[in-house]
């Protein structure tokens, strides 16, 4: 026993697969021990350090600090098939006789996904105070209230659980003290913590184990900042609005560029096309003029060769007529015979001298081919001694004989082709023989052999046939046993026989599944009832009047919508009538269904199909008294309504009556029903009625409950009757050994006659072979198949040059023949020529005599008429060449006075167009599209753009009006063929330029504002409190450290290393951070170290913005005020040579044990210190999968550590037994998990005492 608090025992009902599981610790220390799946970290998450937290948020609950799985999902996940749930969690510690309980009551239900947690504390411990009521169900808040009593508090908060719990085990913690616990906790319950350890891990996790910043003090900061950001979002609105005004600038800006583009083309056009077609105006009426003057010169040219055409003609007339010319006619004859002659003499020497070359090239040929013949007969003679020779080698020279007796080339190579093959499958088919014979004898030997080894295998697998025979039957024999001592165990199952087992349970499991088919019915039921009354219950409670009872002839959805009001919300009863009265006519108008009946502002004819109506019209007023006598309203035709009913003692005297007795009568239907008091009419009827069924309700409510929590009390009954099934099943005895050894026995018969049937096979091989080598025993001589292939070769070499000499014999003789035919034709050629020359020279001759014999008067006429005509043909074709000019001349003098008409008509109209061009360019240039379209580019404009942008800038109007809409209001106006964009901002008309720059302007003034608001907030800031926490926390943060260092200074391991920490500034930082935290420390700051601050509080707030724009301002500024990123922890190790740090080299050169030792010792010590203030606290350590990746020898000397630090533990591990004589004791339970669909975990205790390992009873 400890003087101070020690944790004694923990417990879970009913949550996650934990039913109802107690653990207890041994010396302050608890193992939970088991394979993965089985819920170490689970139990850790729900018990350490949630219930010193109070908080729910998963990532506060789960050991790998995920959100996956939340508190909700322990309660209704993992196969859980209620629609609510209830389980409690609960830690218990001792501080000498005093005990000290606290716990939470945890409720979840499928209708949401919140969870109810009612947290208690308590002197008594778990047992004095039961969880479950006698059903074995978990208590309800108000059972736990009662259960509870004066010995402790049910909290009304997890704020006020959290300070009783800090209060009465921590006392003097502060509550920013106690977080920082928690968080160093939350760090060291890290899964395989000692798998990740390094330096800078660790500097990591005692950073985060040191106290944060308070919450509050960043609060009005943050508020401040949350102005800023309002401001900053109508920034960004006008940003927006800016940059959707950029988007329709731009495509206005193109959209006024082509417009104006075009409009300023269109002019310079018009302007250009007026001057060319002036211009060209002037230049037709010049070139016409030019053309009628060539027109005349042309004709009178034409008149003119006429006249000298007609004196040659007649020349030629008169000297053709004289006697001296027509006597030498004679000579023109003779001149054209011997033209041809000669002609025909130079061709037929000609193609003489063709002829005659071709004579002597033909005789060359054939003194070569003649040669070649003899060549060729020679290499015949050589190939024909060859192939003799090789006929002889391969033993058929008689067929060498009969090929060269035929004369036919063909015929000769098919007989050597068929004496060749023939004697090629004779080479192959004794060559198969021989080899055929020596694999016989291969295969005959390797039979022999195969034989001898399956009769050894056969003697090998008989001899183990006996032995797995022998196994089985031990096997079977110890399950037996087995079996029989299981059977008599079960308490689920009544069986005798294996084979019993799986119809047992099957049988049990449908008598479960029947019985929870049965109970989730009731349930299903009990669970609509409740719902049902609780939604009356919560409506009541809402001052919601609950209207009688409607028929199902109602359409229910009428009176949602429809304008009127039931009866009895109309009226209410006279002062002074007397209860009794009151409770008899509500009965009456009930019974009748008056009560309920609707009144509209107008008549209710037409309507009777949606609801039952009360129509004043329909009877006239009572005789006598009426309703009116006991019930009043404001209501006109309410009260008409009411006169229209006879009042009584009882109801008789009219058609509609109702009595003060209870009775009705409408027309000849009628009856009576009284109540005590009236329920319906009247607010303070229906109030006291309201009140009753609540607390009707609440007791039917709380009956409901209980009957569900019997139900789901009935259900984890079945639930642990199935886990004891489970159990059971998974108890049996298991039946593998007989399997495996029936399987073996089974391989090894199977074995033994395959080897008795592999001797007989081999045996059978053995004489198979035997006869096929007696089957190939004779051989015969293979011929020389080289042989045989170089006669082959040789012999077709032959063959082949026999044909090449014929050939070349046939070759010469045609070449001789042709020669001599070329000699023949040349020398017919030559004698021809001869005769063609000799018939020239006569003529040659006759036409020297006949010319000789001419006079002198007719040579001089023939020369003098050959001028003359020659003259003729001259003129005659310049005449013919000035007519064609004349005729394109007239031809062209018409083309020029058509286009001189159009020039001058296009002129005119040219004119017109320039005057409306330079109108529309003036009108266009006259509003804001030159401010919207900027500097209008050179060059032309495809008008097929303009309307693609005008297009652009519809769609973009369109969209920028739902961006703008509110504010500035957008149109496009028709402008002739153009569109006008216009925009209204404050009452005032712009272009779309004018718009961008009046919000640009609008947001430097936005801008400029929160720029001096955040300087006036950056004051605030850094002259306030929070510098002021900031240097508190720097400073209790460095005495934290030192306490640390107290307690490692009181301890040295057995190897003599020494641990300490040194807390400093991080070296890596940039020297802004280094700076802004020593001004944080000071209080007199000056004008230059304000703004210091100022820039370095700013970058770190935008970079922080940037990093996560989607967390709050109190967030974010933690993060950026948060000074433990400013520190780093320097660990230094002293093992007998002076301090000196753990750096990664250092780090290297530690032995594994020494490693482990240098990283966890500063953890411990951390731990230790938080608890240093308060020397009556539970001084707890969380480690999740402990030591992974330590060996044996370190951790004893580890857990030395802790109980040096004397430190209690809630440890994890699936195989670490922690029994180590260093560890002075610890409880274990294992964990264990039934099988067959039994999802419980149960456990069973160890505990180990420094010197052995015991089970508990």
């Amino acid at each position: 026993m400890t003087d101070r608090w020690q944790p004694s025992r923990a417990g879970i009902i009913n949550v996650w697969r934990y039913y109802d599981e107690i653990f207890s610790f041994y010396q302050g220390r608890l193992l939970l021990r088991g394979p993965n799946g089985t819920g170490k970290s689970k139990a850790l998450e729900l018990l350490l350090p949630y219930l010193f937290d109070a908080n729910l948020r998963p990532h506060r609950l789960s050991t790998f600090g995920s959100a996956d799985r939340t508190m909700h999902w322990n309660l209704m996940g993992e196969g859980n098939q209620g629609s609510t749930r209830v389980g409690y969690v609960w830690l218990e510690f001792q501080h000498g006789e005093q005990w000290f309980t606290c716990g939470a009551r945890l409720q979840a239900t499928t209708n949401t996904t919140n969870v109810i947690a009612t947290y208690f504390t308590t002197s008594l411990r778990i047992g004095d105070l039961t969880l479950v009521n006698e059903a074995g169900r978990p208590l309800t808040k108000t059972d736990l209230v009662d259960a509870i009593g004066e010995h402790g508090v049910v909290h009304a908060s997890p704020a006020d659980y959290r300070h009783t719990v800090r209060t009465t085990l921590f006392p003097g913690v502060s509550e920013q003290r106690y977080d920082s616990l928690i968080t160093a906790l939350l760090q060291l319950r890290t899964p395989k913590l000692s798998e990740r350890l390094d330096p800078s891990v660790l500097s990591s996790l005692l950073s985060k184990a040191l106290p944060p910043l308070d919450q509050s003090d960043l609060t009005e900061i943050a508020e401040g900042f949350e102005r800023l950001d309002r401001q900053r979002e109508e920034l960004r609105r006008l940003d927006e609005e800016i940059f959707t005004a950029e988007r329709l600038a731009d495509v206005q800006r193109g959209y006024a560029q082509r417009v104006l583009g075009v409009a300023a083309r269109t002019l310079e056009s018009a302007t250009e096309q007026l001057e060319d077609l002036t211009r060209a105006a002037r230049m037709s009426e010049r070139r016409y003029q030019r053309q009628i003057t060539l027109t005349d010169e042309a004709f009178d040219q034409l008149a003119a060769l006429g006249r000298d055409a007609s004196g040659v003609d007649a020349q030629i007339s008169g000297i053709s007529d004289l006697p001296a010319y027509q006597e030498g006619k004679q000579l023109d004859l003779l001149r054209q015979q011997l033209s041809a002659a000669n002609l025909r003499a130079s061709e037929a020497t000609a193609h003489a001298v063709k002829l005659r070359a071709r004579a002597v090239a033909d005789d060359e040929q054939a003194e070569q081919a003649k040669a070649d013949a003899a060549a060729r007969a020679d290499e015949l003679r050589r190939s024909a001694v060859i192939a003799r020779e090789a006929a002889e080698h391969a033993g058929m020279p008689s067929l060498f004989e009969e090929i060269e007796s035929h004369a036919d080339a063909r015929s000769g190579r098919q007989l050597l082709t068929a004496a060749i093959e023939s004697r090629s499958i004779e080479i192959n088919s004794i060559s198969r023989a021989v080899a055929a014979h020596e694999k016989a004898v291969d295969a005959r030997n390797a039979a022999r052999q195969r034989l001898e080894e399956t009769r050894d295998e056969l003697d090998l697998a008989t001899e183990a046939e006996a032995v797995a025979q022998r196994t089985f039957e031990q096997a079977f024999a110890k399950f037996r046993t087995d079996f029989d001592t299981w059977a008599h165990g079960c308490s689920e199952l009544n069986v005798s026989e294996h084979g019993e087992v799986v119809e047992a349970a099957a049988r049990a499991r449908e008598e479960f599944s029947r019985i929870e088919a049965r109970l989730d019915e009731t349930r299903t039921a009990l669970n609509g009832q409740l719902s049902q009354y609780n939604a009356i219950r919560e409506k009541l409670a809402n001052q919601v009047d609950v209207p009688p009872p409607a028929p199902y002839t109602r359409d229910d959805e009428y009176r949602a919508h429809a304008v009127g009001a039931p009866l009895w919300r109309l009226v209410d009863f006279r002062p002074g009538t007397p209860l009794p009265v009151r409770g008899a006519v509500e009965a009456a108008l009930e019974a009748s269904g008056l009560l309920d009946a609707w009144l509209t502002p107008d008549n209710s004819f037409g309507r009777s199909d949606r609801d039952r109506f009360a129509e004043p019209s329909l009877a006239p007023p009572a005789p006598g008294y009426t309703l009116l006598e006991v019930l009043v309203t404001d209501d006109e035709r309410c009260r008409r309504f009411l006169e229209g009913v006879a009042f009584g003692d009882t109801a008789t005297g009219h058609a509609v009556a109702i009595g003060a007795d209870g009775t009705w009568r409408l027309a000849n239907a009628h009856g009576r029903w009284t109540k005590d008091f009236p329920t319906y009419i009247g607010a303070d009827a229906r109030k006291r009625a309201r009140a009753g069924r609540i607390a009707e309700l609440t007791g039917l409510i709380e009956q409901l409950a209980t009957d569900l929590s019997g139900v789901d009390a009935a259900l984890n009954q079945i639930a642990v009757r199935r886990a004891t099934l489970a159990g059971e099943m998974a108890r049996q005895p298991s039946t593998d050994p007989i399997e495996i050894a029936e399987e073996q026995r089974t391989k090894a018969q199977l074995r033994c006659a395959a080897r008795k049937d592999a001797v007989a096979a081999a045996a059978q091989r053995v004489a198979d072979a035997e006869a096929v080598v007696a089957q190939h025993a004779a051989t015969t001589e293979i011929p020389d198949a080289d042989a045989l292939s170089a006669f082959a070769t040789a012999a077709h070499r032959w063959l082949d040059d026999r044909h090449d000499a014929f050939t070349t014999e046939a070759l010469s003789v045609e070449a001789g023949s042709r020669a001599s035919t070329s000699s023949a034709l040349a020398d017919e050629a030559e004698e021809t020529t001869a005769a063609r020359q000799q018939e020239a020279a006569d003529l040659a001759i006759t036409l020297e005599t006949v010319e000789r014999a001419a006079g002198s008067e007719f040579q001089a006429l023939d020369q003098q008429l050959i001028s003359l005509r020659a003259k003729a043909l001259a003129l005659a074709e310049e005449r013919e060449l000035l007519q064609d000019k004349q005729t394109g001349l007239a031809r062209t003098l018409g083309t020029l006075e058509e286009k001189r008409k159009v020039d001058t008509a296009r002129a005119a109209e040219a004119t017109v167009v320039h005057e409306a061009a330079e109108a529309r360019y003036r009108h266009l240039t006259s509003g804001h599209l030159p401010a919207d379209a900027g500097e209008v580019p050179d060059g032309p404009v495809d008008p097929r753009l303009i309307r693609d942008s005008e297009s652009r800038l519809g769609a973009a109007v369109h969209q920028a009006q739902h961006q703008l809409a509110g504010r500035i209001d957008l149109s496009l106006d028709p402008d002739d063929d153009v569109t006008v964009l216009t925009a209204t901002l404050d009452g005032a008309r712009m272009g779309a330029h004018a718009l961008l720059q009046a919000l640009q302007a609008e947001r430097d003034r936005v801008r400029t504002h929160i720029t001096d608001g955040e300087r006036d907030l950056f004051d605030q800031t850094l002259t306030g409190d929070t510098r002021r926490h900031i240097a508190q926390r720097i400073q209790g943060a460095s005495e934290l450290v030192g306490t640390m260092n107290q307690r490692l200074e009181r301890v040295q391991t057995a190897s003599g290393i020494r641990v300490q920490l040194d807390w400093q500034v991080d070296p890596q930082l940039p020297p802004g951070t280094r700076e802004a935290r020593d001004l944080l420390l000071r209080s007199d700051l000056n004008d230059d170290e304000r703004a210091l601050l100022h820039q370095f509080f700013r970058e770190r707030v935008e970079e922080a913005r940037a990093h996560d724009s989607a967390t709050g301002w109190e967030q974010q500024l933690a993060q950026v005020l948060d000074y433990t990123t400013w520190h780093q922890f320097v660990v230094k190790v002293d093992r007998g040579e002076g301090w000196v740090p753990v750096t990664k080299r250092v780090h290297g050169a530690l032995s594994g044990g020494e490693k482990a030792i240098v990283l966890h010792l500063p953890l411990f010590a951390a731990a230790a210190a938080h608890y240093h203030a308060t020397p009556t606290a539970p001084r707890m350590i969380l480690l999740d999968e402990v030591f992974v990746g330590v060996d044996a020898t370190n951790r004893g000397q580890l857990l030395e550590l802790l109980v040096n630090f004397d430190l209690d533990l809630v440890l994890t591990s699936d195989h670490e037994w922690c029994d180590y004589r260093e560890l002075t004791g610890i409880a274990i339970h294992q964990l264990t998990t039934g099988t067959d669909g039994d999802d419980a975990v149960t456990t069973v205790r160890f505990t180990w005492d420094g010197h052995s390992l015991t089970a508990d009873d």
